[in-house]
């Protein structure tokens, strides 16, 4: 018998119809399924608790709520670690001390809401989380809006079919074996530079590979993220692109094992079969549909 996954489900699967969700999270552990959530899906629903005013803040609520009674109880469950952590830990051995602690506090939040508290306890706790997704969705914003006008500028000068090859080749570049490899290799210098370990030159060519297959769909999503950003001409304001700077973390799980279970992350953003899919991985992305046809086969 195959052994039961792991399972993420994405912020939308907390949204279904009650009767639809306790048959859900009911034939999980039937199945013997592992119910997890991700850091930073429980931190986008509990950014919204900090103001009641915000237009998503009832349905969040009952989200996090929910995310409380699935992941609890018998059985593997949980919040994993987030995956900057285990990437930092897959490098060096050890995880990020601050992101452990992060990880912690908002397994106290989720018990807190969870369990139906008044909100005004940890009011202090959202408001920072709030502020923090903001900045880093800002920064993210800015920083791909200045790498397309320096692609823009760099092409000006082209006439139109030079230019029209030129980005034709950069695109492919963004998503080619090499730049994988580039990608895997950035995530090594960083991860030992932040726990202040030489960075050897040149990066073993081994480490990167192993990096480069552990993160494989997270690479890709970030190729196609780019893609989007820098040369199809996405709205940076629009709040679906600036997510994909949690999205991209959270394709980090695809393709990981936790406690020997495989893990399985349920959406219907297609940009994570997008991802999957390439690298070989497609079987461990789901539709919201066909993951609870799977529970009842």
């Amino acid at each position: 018998m195959a052994t039961a996954p792991g399972v993420l489900l994405d912020v939308n699967a907390y949204r279904l119809a009650e009767p639809r969700f306790v048959a859900l999270v009911e034939l999980e552990r039937s199945r013997g399924v592992a119910r997890y959530a991700d850091p930073f899906v429980l931190t986008e629903l509990l950014a919204h608790l900090a103001d009641p005013h915000d237009p998503d803040f009832g349905w969040c609520q009952s989200a996090v709520i929910r995310m409380y009674r699935r992941c609890g109880g018998d059985g593997p469950c949980g919040i994993l670690r987030d995956t900057e952590s285990r990437v930092h830990e897959l490098i060096t051995g050890t995880g990020i001390a601050k992101h452990e602690a992060h990880t912690e506090q908002l397994r106290l939040l989720l018990m807190h809401v969870g369990s139906r508290r008044p909100l005004s306890g940890i009011q202090p706790q959202l408001s920072t989380l709030k502020a923090h997704i903001a900045q880093v969705e800002a920064e993210f914003a800015d920083h791909m809006g200045r790498s397309r006008d320096a692609i823009a500028a760099a092409l000006d000068h082209e006439d139109p079919e030079e230019r029209s090859r030129l980005r034709k080749n950069a695109m492919g570049w963004v998503g080619s074996e090499p730049r994988q490899r580039q990608m895997a290799e950035r995530v090594i210098e960083d991860s030992l530079r932040d726990s202040g370990a030489p960075v050897p030159t040149p990066v073993p060519a081994s480490l990167v590979t192993r990096v480069r297959d552990a993160l494989a769909v997270g690479l890709e999503f970030e190729a196609q993220m780019l893609r989007k950003t820098l040369f199809d001409g996405a709205n940076l304001d629009a709040p679906h692109i600036r997510n994909l700077r949690w999205d991209q973390r959270i394709a980090y799980n695809v393709g990981q094992t936790i406690r020997g279970q495989p893990l399985w992350v349920v959406t219907d953003d297609l940009a994570f079969s997008a991802a999957a899919t390439p690298v070989g991985l497609g079987d461990r992305v789901h539709t919201l549909a066909r993951y609870e046809q799977w529970l009842r086969t």
